[in-house]
């Protein structure tokens, strides 16, 4: 077998290339190992971030209910468990191999969509048990007690929740942009956008909240007693503000105890003299210093923040305390914030008086009761209104006060002045204040006052309704013109009490002939082109007043006839006008949009 080579005993290296392709298969199984073990992650993470967001969606409804119903203390446990399970996806959510799968193609989009979601969740979720703990430690009882006590330290304790979710809800929001971005499955967007529009309604107010939770106990005399005049108006002699000042109440509170000090009517006001001048040039220019420094006039502006400083100026000329903040209400913001549901009220004479009535006895009844004894109607007004507030107060300014605060502010039948700066900023940032406000900040929005001109109470019966003519151009930055219709019906009967009618009588139309100034404010780049009274163009006097174009005009309003006014405003299409807030009467105007064809 010499010269023939045994291939069985070589021991030689394999070739180069076949040690190659062997480190090659071994790098591919090693890698492949750890694209198992990725996807197997990413995978073990979405599932159980997916069953624990089920979980979440599958207990949202019901946490809701319990929220809505105040159930605040049952509602814990299943908010415990909420926030776990959110907690639960966004820990599942933000691991590595899931972080990392993020940046594949499509997959990403979808991957980056849950795990906004779960973000989002956990930030919202994660404080919740803690602070339904604390709401139903603070509301479940009220926030004022029987001895009309404001729960100071629960108030205090309010504070950092609402600051924390004041400072998560932001981070929740753009958590959620990743679920609303383009390609995103329709299953996922579906789900997370009335999500994320509740937290952009929920956002303004929330913020709103942190701004004035921290001023809360000063104002509620954590610091020092606190005087508070209550100024109780009748919008049956209406003013831009509510209306005429009638009577009057003054609160103190201390350590947030509450009690009442005073009642008076404006009869003790009708020799004080308050300092217009304090207001600045321009209101002095606007509304004059011989007749807005009267009692009578002191809503006359269309800012509360002016009624509020006038009337403190009124009390002390008056010989009284200087309060440190001013409300102004009038019967139908009492009505409003003790509810439908509140239970009648006792006033004397006439009985027991539900809610919805009140407005009617105080503003039209008690004028026929007490026709020819006007002492006795300014006193049952003043007695009534002020029990009507302490009602309000001993309801422990519960969640149905709170609501109808809401709609008395909105309706323009509620406002609040404080003379402290940093409280009264937030008071305005709470969206209380009375102001007109920055027309930049209400895109398309017009705002009218009526004021009586007359001694009369026959404002009570006036109806507003308002006609808006929107441009109808498709060119935005195209000037344009639009029509704002206001139609004035004032039903008064035949009957009334002498007291109500047209102290004047310089109407040929007859005592049940009411005048009223008409006051419009515009934002200053929309122009006025005409304004026109039953079919005939009248003269207008145009000021400004806090950033806004102020145009005014004077109408007569018999009983048996509307009357319409018109007026053709000017500039840009998409800065005209589009709705319209205002007047505060007693019922409440309506506005109409007439659409394009």
């Amino acid at each position: 077998m010499h010269g023939t080579e045994d291939m069985s005993r070589h021991t030689g290296p394999p070739p180069s290339g076949a040690r190659r392709r062997r480190r090659l298969r071994v790098v591919l199984a090693v890698v492949g190992l750890l694209l198992l073990a990725w996807v197997v992650a990413v995978a073990v993470s979405g599932v159980q971030a997916g069953r624990a967001l089920q979980r979440v969606a599958a207990s949202s409804d019901v946490l809701a209910q319990d929220l809505r119903a105040e159930r605040f203390g049952e509602a814990v446990p299943l908010a415990r468990q909420v926030s776990e399970d959110s907690v639960t996806a966004a820990r599942a959510t933000n691991q590595w191999p899931y972080r990392a799968a993020e940046h594949v193609p499509w997959v990403g989009t979808q991957l980056r969509a849950v795990g906004g979601v779960s973000e989002a969740a956990a930030l919202l979720a994660e404080p919740l048990p803690g602070a339904l703990g604390v709401a139903e430690s603070v509301l479940g009882r009220g926030l004022v007690s029987a001895d009309r006590t404001v729960d100071l330290a629960g108030v205090q304790a309010l504070e950092p929740v609402v600051a924390d979710y004041a400072r998560r809800l932001p981070q929740a929001q753009r958590a959620l942009d990743s679920a609303e971005a383009p390609g995103v499955l329709a299953p996922i967007a579906e789900r997370v956008a009335p999500v994320a529009a509740t937290l952009d309604t929920a956002a303004p107010p929330l913020a709103t909240a942190a701004q004035v939770a921290p001023r809360l106990p000063a104002m509620l005399g954590a610091g020092g007693a606190r005087t508070y005049l209550v100024a109780f108006t009748n919008p049956a002699e209406i003013r831009p503000v509510q209306g005429m000042f009638g009577a009057y109440a003054y609160l103190t509170v201390t350590d947030g105890h509450i009690e009442l000090t005073r009642t008076g009517s404006d009869e003790d006001l009708y020799d004080a003299r308050a300092d217009p001048g304090v207001l600045g040039d321009e209101f002095v220019g606007t509304y004059g210093a011989a007749q807005a420094d009267l009692v009578q006039n002191v809503t006359v502006s269309g800012n509360a923040d002016d009624a509020g400083r006038l009337a403190a100026d009124l009390m002390v000329d008056a010989g009284l305390p200087r309060p440190d903040a001013v409300v102004l209400v009038d019967p139908v913001g009492l009505a409003d914030m003790l509810g439908p549901d509140h239970p009648p009220l006792d006033l004397g004479p006439f009985g027991q008086v539900p809610t919805a009535d009140l407005a009617t006895t105080l503003l039209y009844e008690a004028y026929v009761r007490f026709e020819g004894d006007q002492p006795a109607r300014k006193a049952f007004l003043t007695a009534t209104s002020a029990a009507a507030f302490e009602a309000i107060l001993s309801d422990g300014l519960s969640s149905t006060v709170l609501r109808g605060m809401g709609e008395a502010v909105r309706s323009g039948h509620l406002a609040v002045w404080s003379a402290v700066p940093g409280e009264q900023s937030a008071l305005v940032a709470a969206g209380v204040g009375g102001l007109l406000g920055d027309p930049a900040a209400q895109p398309g929005v017009v705002k009218v006052g009526l004021t009586n001109a007359v001694p009369s109470k026959l404002d009570y019966w006036m109806q507003p309704a308002f006609v808006v003519e929107p441009s109808c151009s498709t060119a935005a930055a195209a000037e344009a013109t639009s029509i704002l219709q206001l139609t004035l019906t004032n039903p008064v009967p035949e009957e009334i009490p002498q007291y109500m009618r047209n102290q004047r009588e310089s109407s040929a139309l007859g005592s049940r002939t009411g005048q009223d100034i008409v006051s419009l404010w515009v934002p200053p780049w929309v122009g006025l082109q005409q304004a026109v009274v039953d079919g005939s163009p009248v003269a207008t006097a145009v000021d400004d007043e806090r950033g806004w174009r102020l145009i005014r005009l004077t109408v007569q309003v018999p009983p048996d006839r509307p009357v319409v006014v018109r007026w053709t405003l000017t500039g840009r299409a998409d800065a005209l006008p589009r709705t319209v807030e205002g007047p505060s009467t007693v019922t409440p105007p309506t506005v109409t949009t007439v659409g394009c064809p």
